[in-house]
């Protein structure tokens, strides 16, 4: 079986998307056989890796991102030489479109995966709720076409049956970490020293885009949270985007290192001592997963996909409700408290060893063998007589 993969995120980004396209292609069993397309700024061409150079467009309500609409005719013909019999879309965006025109023309069957809630992106950025829930009515048309829709959670699953979707489509696709690279032996005492942090003064790390949509906004409220109660913390940011100098403003004794490779990622998380991921609109959140691997207590809001990859009081905690005040609890109690760090940290440790992505890929290769089967039964199947 050849299977294509579309993606709008190409492989010189380091989000959970390409985190997790990289597994799929490192963990591909040997009766399948998977190489990624996508669409970039510059043109490459590797046995498993496919990025078109194409045009650039700026992406709405986003400043500083870009999208790629790539030529559609130059996939069809890499499909064909590659003998492609399944495609995979991973978006809506413009390759995701790619995705669809080539499934049609080589007449191969085609799985979605769903990585990004777009619709509560688009309502949160625009501040229309309008124009999220025209978002929601656009994604039916890609994701419809499909045969099987993986989600990575069970709260974006729920949320895809919301949007209506045929529920019998669905596929659980919870992700993995690799617990080797993210590990608590990648702590650098030399990174501490240059964030300024101590066992007095912890760091409390996020890693990711900083963006409204990522709950980000609540930041400041927790630093006066802590400087109230007598806490001494920093706070460490990993990634870059929109928000970035409003924080910097108003947080000025953070540590902002804009975006790292993965092996820095892994070498800052491992000498954090507390992760903060906020956000209420992630489907998955592959960071709280690699955070633990690295021995540290994660602290996630109680929507969206994080939730499902920690255990609420064992390995962190969960902030059910809005309210920033929530949170500011949350972190104030893993600053003040060095023993629970340490006892939460050791056991989100052995908790993320049991996710590894050799485990947590095999609905992925389950799923395309259903549906390569299914097709196969659909073209051997007599076309009724026309009359």
């Amino acid at each position: 079986m050849n299977v294509a993969i579309f993606t709008d995120n190409d492989f010189e980004k380091v989000n959970g998307v390409t985190t997790t396209l990289k597994a799929v292609l490192r963990c591909a069993p040997a009766d399948i056989s998977v190489r990624v397309y996508t669409a970039s700024h510059t043109g490459i061409a590797q046995p498993d890796y496919l990025a078109l150079r194409s045009v650039g467009v700026g992406v709405p309500f986003y400043r500083g991102m870009q999208m790629y609409v790539p030529r559609f005719l130059s996939y069809v013909s890499n499909a064909r030489r590659d003998g492609i019999t399944l495609v995979h879309l991973t978006t809506p965006g413009p390759v995701g479109l790619a995705a669809m025109y080539v499934a049609g023309r080589l007449g191969v069957p085609m799985v979605g995966s769903f990585h990004t809630q777009l619709a509560e992106y688009t309502e949160v950025l625009s501040g229309s709720r309008r124009l999220g829930q025209l978002m929601r009515e656009y994604l039916r048309w890609p994701y419809g076409k499909c045969e099987r829709i993986l989600a990575p959670s069970e709260a974006t699953r729920r949320l895809l049956v919301r949007g209506k979707l045929r529920p019998e489509k669905l596929r659980l696709w919870p992700r993995g970490v690799d617990t080797m690279q993210f590990s608590p032996v990648a702590r650098s005492e030399e990174l501490r020293a240059a964030w300024r942090v101590s066992p007095t003064r912890p760091a409390v790390l996020y890693v990711g885009r900083i963006s409204r949509e990522k709950g980000l906004d609540i930041v400041p409220v927790l630093e006066r949270a802590l400087s109230r109660r007598g806490h001494l913390a920093r706070f460490v940011f990993v990634g870059d985007g929109p928000m970035r100098t409003a924080l910097q403003r108003t947080c000025p004794d953070a540590v902002f290192t804009g975006e790292l490779p993965h092996a820095e990622v892994a070498r800052a998380m491992a000498s954090a001592d507390v992760f903060l991921f906020p956000s209420r609109t992630d489907t998955a959140g592959n960071v709280v997963l690699e955070a633990q691997a690295s021995g540290l207590p994660v602290i996630v809001s109680d929507r969206g996909g994080p939730r499902e990859n920690m255990r609420p009081g064992e390995t962190g905690l969960m902030c059910e409700g809005e309210g920033p005040q929530l949170m500011a609890d949350s972190v104030c109690r893993l600053v003040a408290d060095t023993a629970l760090r340490q006892r939460m940290g050791e056991a989100a440790r052995q908790y993320a060893l049991g996710r590894t992505w050799k485990r947590a890929l095999v609905p992925l290769y389950e799923t395309y063998r259903e549906v390569a089967a299914d097709s196969r039964v659909a073209g051997a199947l007599p076309v009724p007589a026309v009359r």
